[in-house]
């Protein structure tokens, strides 16, 4: 890093100016990670790091710093998106550098590391809606509810309680509709509705990338839809936006008041509404609430959800 040529740019003097805290840094980080490249974490810094400072405006030494502090988090490993979207919002990077590089860094690693998100849809959305929001505050409402608009899934009950403080046109722009307390009342809301049907499948064999070693079977626990494949136990979220299985620690079925029925043929029931599901046929288990039923049967490594919406 000591290398590093003197510039104009801001980047270039906060750089300077603090060269001796940012190579102590480095050695600290070296002695962590012998993996760690000199010249290669000097390249990141001049292609990755500098241009967003230079954008940035502000403090250059407070930007600097908490991307000097990412970079070394992550070994001088971050994505093009991550790039992108620190760029596209530099403005309110400039603002509040630590807590703006720090969320934007976690919500695009969960989008990007699970199955069925868009997080190059994510940073388009943001590239284009931020610039109805002045704060910082304004932003990452509008970066969480987005994220799980993209397809967070487990964001759900987080980004419902940010939602109301949200603009009706950017909600709507998320949800497809202004109402944050319709969006809360139906998982599944749609401006279409479109009655009985099935919703979703969450879930695959783990020989193929997915999760369960055995078909799954699925029960509610203090209210909540839980899935075991007998080795480990996952709290399950789904709604229209994903879906999403994060491991946790075995809960204990509770006896349920079923909203649906469900025949042995496959038949589904709700309100006076059936439909004929072959495919859900001897079911192995299922839980419903509300207006979502979870149904798994033993020859598949999926979940089914039906809604009525």
């Amino acid at each position: 890093m000591a290398a590093m040529e003197e510039l104009s740019s801001p980047f270039h003097r906060a750089l300077a100016a603090n060269r001796d805290r940012y190579n102590a840094q480095f050695r600290l980080a070296r002695h962590r990670s012998r993996n760690l490249d000199a010249n290669a974490f000097l390249k990141h810094l001049q292609d990755f790091v500098g241009p967003i400072v230079d954008a940035a405006g502000g403090d250059p030494v407070e930007v600097t710093d908490a991307l000097v502090d990412l970079s070394f988090a992550t070994n001088g490993r971050m994505s093009a998106l991550l790039h992108k979207i620190l760029l596209d919002q530099a403005r309110f990077l400039a603002m509040e550098p630590r807590r703006v590089s720090v969320a934007l860094a976690n919500a695009l690693h969960h989008l990007e590391s699970q199955p069925d998100t868009r997080p190059t849809a994510w940073v388009s959305f943001l590239f284009h809606r931020s610039k109805l929001v002045d704060t910082v505050d304004a932003f990452l409402d509008l970066a969480a509810v987005a994220a799980w608009g993209f397809g967070l899934a487990a964001l759900r009950e987080s980004a419902l309680a940010v939602a109301a403080r949200l603009h009706p046109d950017l909600l709507w722009a998320i949800t497809g509709s202004q109402d944050v307390e319709q969006v809360r009342a139906d998982p599944w809301w749609t401006a279409y509705p479109k009655g009985l049907r099935v919703v979703r499948k969450l879930g695959a064999f783990r020989g193929f990338g997915g999760t369960f070693v055995r078909p799954p079977t699925v029960f509610l626990s203090r209210g909540l839809l839980h899935a075991t494949d007998g080795e480990n136990t996952w709290r399950v979220y789904a709604d229209i936006h994903g879906g999403a299985l994060r491991k946790t620690e075995h809960a204990t079925p509770e006896v349920q008041s079923p909203t649906f029925t469900l025949s042995r043929d496959g038949v589904v029931s709700l309100n006076g509404e059936s439909r004929a599901l072959p495919q859900l046929a001897g079911a192995s288990s299922w839980a419903s609430f509300g207006n979502t039923l979870a149904v798994t049967t033993p020859w598949t490594h999926s979940i089914t959800f039906v809604a009525q919406s």
